[in-house]
């Protein structure tokens, strides 16, 4: 049996519950007047333009890339060590960047993120991209710059969906069916 205090205490919780629903509500309203009516993208046509491209599931694709408004964050890579696994992140960064948002050039510091979001050191980032300048990336922009941007070349492409495609496979295996 409840007690008319802790009745009383449930009634007084669930009021204040209530104020902050009506007040977050109003920050809402007015966040709409300022800002207009915010577009909420269910689905990123992208990922169904990569998936074709590599033949690697979207739900897959979902769980290996993170994309938030203008921002892709690889979520796992695969290489036997870190010069391995920074050309290999720097190389799918460039494949979704082009195929999830169509953009051909990412600068230097979104791999340099990603490379670091992945928990692999930078202290030799610039040495291990540089060996896949000419034949798997090209550069543009003067070294050191924040302002170098890196492109795809047409084996790096191949490059990139393969190691994907691998990568793809081990989280289909793993994945419950």
């Amino acid at each position: 049996m409840v007690s008319s205090d802790e009745l009383h205490k449930i009634y007084k919780m669930l009021d204040d519950h209530e104020n902050r629903l009506k007040e977050l509500e109003s920050i809402v309203n007015q966040l709409r007047r300022r800002f207009g009516e915010v577009k909420v993208v269910e689905e990123v046509p992208g990922f169904q333009k990569l998936s074709k491209k590599t033949g690697i599931d979207v739900q897959t694709l979902k769980k290996l890339f993170d994309v938030d408004n203008e921002t892709i964050t690889l979520l796992d890579v695969i290489g036997e060590n870190y010069k391995q696994k920074t050309q290999n992140a720097t190389l799918l960064v460039l494949l979704a960047y082009k195929y999830i948002f169509g953009i051909e050039e990412i600068l230097s510091q979104e791999i340099r993120r990603n490379v670091a979001e992945l928990g692999i050191p930078l202290s030799n980032f610039a040495s291990y991209v540089k060996e896949m300048i000419p034949t798997l990336i090209r550069k543009k922009g003067k070294p050191r710059s924040p302002k170098t941007i890196y492109r795809l070349t047409i084996q790096g492409e191949v490059n990139a969906k393969k190691i994907l495609k691998t990568l793809g496979e081990t989280y289909e295996q793993t994945s419950p069916q």
